[in-house]
C-alpha cells in the first residue's frame, strides 16, 4: 500500500511536478495521490503554485528532515514509512538517551511494539542487542536518529556522562570487540567495508568543522568525482583533501611521527582552500571561547616535538586497551591545544588521535557528526581541559563504532 511518503519521496526526486507525473513516479492512482498531497500540504511539508505543479517546501526544516530520513534508508535498503512514526521517536528519543536501554525504560509503550521496534533496528544493525533476558539494547550513534527527533519536534536528551564508561567492563567490552573486528579483517570482503568506514570519517570530520556535504554526497565526490549544483567547490575540496590526508596517513601509519610528517598530512588537508601551509608564525585563538589554552607560537616547535617523542615511545611497547584510549585522549588534546596551524587544526587533531588508536590495533574510528555538540563542549569550546570526561565520550564513541563493524562485518558475509 502506498504512503504519503512515498508521494513525498517521488516529489523529491522530481523536484516540481504536476499531479500525473507525480502519480505515475509514485506508482499510485492521480485521485489517491492527490489526497497524499493535500494530506502534505496541510503539513506544510509541500506547495502547489499557480500552474497546478507541487513541489517540496523547502522553507520548512521539517521538509529537510524528511528528506534525510528517505535518503538514509534508500542508500541503505530501509523502508523509510517505518521511521515516520511518532511512537518509533518515542523509542529513538528515550534509546539515544542512554547508554545502554533496558525495554523498562519505554515507559508507556506497549512491550510488544517496542520489541517489533528494537527487532527491526537489530536487524538493520543500528540497534545491537546486549542481552535478551532481560532485554537491553544499545542505540548506535546514526544522523538518522536525530532527523527523526527533530522531524516530531521532541527534544534530544544527551546520554547520561556516566563514571560507567571508564570502567573496567567497558574496557573488557571493547577488546572483546577488538578481537571479532581482527578475524573479520582476515577475510578480503571486509576490504570494502574499511573503504566504506574511511569515507564515513572523512564525511564527519569535516561536517564537523561545517561542512555542508552529506555522507552520500560526499561519497559521490570521493568515488566519482560528482559535486552537487547547490556546492561550492571550497567545500568539495575540502572532503576531497581530507580524504586524501587520511588515505596518506593509513598508508604511511607504521611510520614515527614526527614534525615533518604533521606538516606534509596538513598540507594534504589544506591544499587549495587558501589557508596558509606549515607551523604558524603568530598567535591564534578559538573563536567562541576565550577560555581555551593555545600554545604561543614561539613554543609550538618544542611542545609538538616533545609530543611526538611520546607518541613514539607509546607506540614502542604493547600496551593494555586502558592505556591505549586515556593516551589518545591525551594525544588528541595535547595537540589541539598546541594548536600549530592556522587552520585545519581539529581535522588534523583527529588524524593524530587515531594514528594513536590505529598503531595500538584499532580500526579507523568515527566521531559522527551527530555528536557534535557533545564533542565540541569536550575539545575546544570547554571552559577547562578535562581528559576524563573527553575518555568517557570517547570510550562510549570507540564501543558504538566496534559495534558496527562488527554488526557491518557479519552481514556483509565477512564473518
Amino acid at each position: 500500500m502506498r504512503t504519503k511518503w512515498d508521494a513525498l519521496f517521488a516529489l523529491f526526486k522530481l523536484r516540481k511536478a504536476k499531479l500525473g507525473v507525480i502519480a505515475k513516479r509514485a506508482g499510485s492512482s492521480s485521485s489517491s495521490t492527490r489526497q497524499k498531497l493535500l494530506a502534505l500540504m496541510g503539513e506544510g511539508l509541500v506547495g502547489e503554485n499557480s500552474l497546478g505543479e507541487y513541489s517540496p517546501n523547502r522553507k520548512n526544516p521539517k521538509t529537510w528532515n524528511a528528506f534525510n530520513i528517505m535518503k538514509f534508508c534508500k542508500n541503505r535498503g530501509v523502508n523509510y514509512n517505518f521511521f515516520f512514526s511518532g511512537e518509533f521517536a518515542e523509542l529513538v528519543r528515550v534509546g539515544i538517551g542512554k547508554e545502554e536501554v533496558y525495554l523498562s525504560d519505554f515507559e508507556g509503550m506497549n512491550c510488544k511494539t517496542a520489541r517489533k521496534y528494537l527487532a527491526y533496528l537489530n536487524r538493520i544493525n543500528l540497534v545491537f542487542v546486549i542481552s535478551k533476558k532481560p532485554l537491553k539494547v544499545k542505540f548506535v550513534r546514526e544522523p538518522v536518529f536525530e532527523e527523526v527527533i527533530s522531524f516530531f519536534g521532541m527534544e534530544i536528551k544527551k546520554k547520561a556522562m556516566e563514571g560507567k564508561a571508564e570502567g573496567s567492563d567497558a574496557y573488557s567490552e571493547i577488546g572483546a570487540l577488538l578481537k571479532e573486528v581482527r578475524e573479520l579483517q582476515k577475510n578480503a570482503s571486509f576490504t570494502g567495508l574499511e573503504e566504506e568506514a574511511k569515507i564515513e570519517f572523512t564525511s564527519a570530520s569535516t561536517q564537523l568543522e561545517g561542512n555542508t556535504f552529506t555522507l552520500e554526497e560526499s561519497k559521490q565526490l570521493i568515488l566519482n568525482d560528482v559535486i552537487p549544483q547547490d556546492k561550492k567547490l571550497k567545500e568539495a575540496n575540502e572532503v576531497k583533501n581530507y580524504f586524501g590526508a587520511l588515505d596518506y596517513m593509513i598508508r604511511h601509519i607504521k611510520e614515527p611521527l614526527s614534525i615533518d610528517f604533521i606538516v606534509d598530512l596538513h598540507r594534504v588537508v589544506v591544499y587549495n582552500l587558501g589557508v596558509k601551509e606549515g607551523i604558524r608564525s603568530a598567535n591564534v585563538s578559538i573563536k567562541g571561547n576565550p577560555f581555551y589554552k593555545i600554545a604561543h607560537f614561539s613554543q609550538i616547535l618544542p611542545m609538538l616535538n616533545e609530543l611526538c617523542r611520546k607518541i613514539n615511545e607509546f607506540n614502542g611497547r604493547k600496551r593494555s586497551i586502558r592505556k591505549t584510549i586515556e593516551f589518545a585522549v591525551f594525544a588528541h588534546n595535547e595537540f589541539q591545544h598546541i594548536h600549530p596551524f592556522e587552520d585545519g587544526n581539529s581535522r588534523m587533531t583527529r588524524l593524530v588521535w587515531n594514528y594513536v588508536l590505529m598503531r595500538n590495533g584499532f580500526p579507523l574510528i568515527n566521531i559522527y557528526a551527530n555528536a557534535k555538540e557533545e564533542y565540541l563542549s569536550l575539545t575546544k569550546l570547554a571552559r577547562e581541559r578535562d581528559d576524563g570526561k573527553l575518555n568517557s565520550f570517547f570510550t562510549g564513541m570507540i564501543k558504538d563504532n566496534l559495534y558496527k563493524r562488527v554488526r557491518g562485518g557479519k552481514a556483509d558475509g565477512a564473518g
